[in-house]
């Protein structure tokens, strides 16, 4: 059965990592129940990043503007880094590495006002790896905007956190059955080959 729009046959077979949200202070209404849903997936997440900059995928971090804006990444990176901040320890191995790069957003959606796009037609991805905070949110409205787009979606379950588990598994049946992407239990199954998905 047809599920909406079919992806848009682009051949290159290539990748892109999204992280979404990870670089965060948690102070909005639900950042506890995030944060420690988030410390539940730590380890998958941490997993998954490095393995797709082994294998030669572009990790792209779309993250939330956090106050005044000033498009400045670093300054982010350094206030959700402060030893004050509850979340500090845990979001500090998920930061990126020099060989990443970072977007900042305004609203929930990485396509949203971002030059996300263009970046990605310059990768010449047609496959987008999605996880981070908020699945129900962030997550579920960059998919939308990515499925719209004509990217095939691939999101590990375990790479995923939310407000709560109800929300998650509502979002994990909506990514399946409306949007059509691939949703795998456990980013661990995923196989790599020089900067595409198998």
């Amino acid at each position: 059965m047809r599920r909406g729009v079919q992806p848009t046959v682009r051949g290159s077979g290539r990748a892109a990592l999204l992280a979404l949200d990870l670089i965060t202070d948690f102070e909005f209404p639900d950042g506890p129940a995030v944060r420690r849903a988030l410390r539940r997936h730590a380890a998958a997440i941490c997993t998954l990043l490095q393995r797709a900059r082994a294998h030669r995928i572009p990790v792209l971090y779309v993250n939330d503007n956090l106050g005044a804006w000033r498009s400045d990444a670093p300054a982010l990176i350094a206030h959700c880094l402060q030893p004050r901040r509850s979340g500090a320890g845990l979001i500090r191995p998920m930061c990126p590495t020099a060989t990443d790069e970072i977007l900042l957003k305004p609203r929930h959606s990485a396509f949203f006002g971002t030059p996300l796009e263009p970046l990605l037609r310059e990768h010449r991805v047609d496959t987008l790896l999605l996880l981070g905070i908020s699945a129900e949110s962030c997550v579920w409205m960059t998919a939308c905007d990515a499925h719209t787009r004509g990217y095939r979606l691939v999101i590990p379950a375990d790479t995923m956190a939310g407000a709560s588990a109800r929300a998650l598994r509502a979002t994990l049946t909506g990514l399946q059955d409306v949007l059509g992407a691939r949703v795998p239990a456990h980013a661990a199954s995923l196989r790599f080959d020089a900067g595409r998905l198998r």
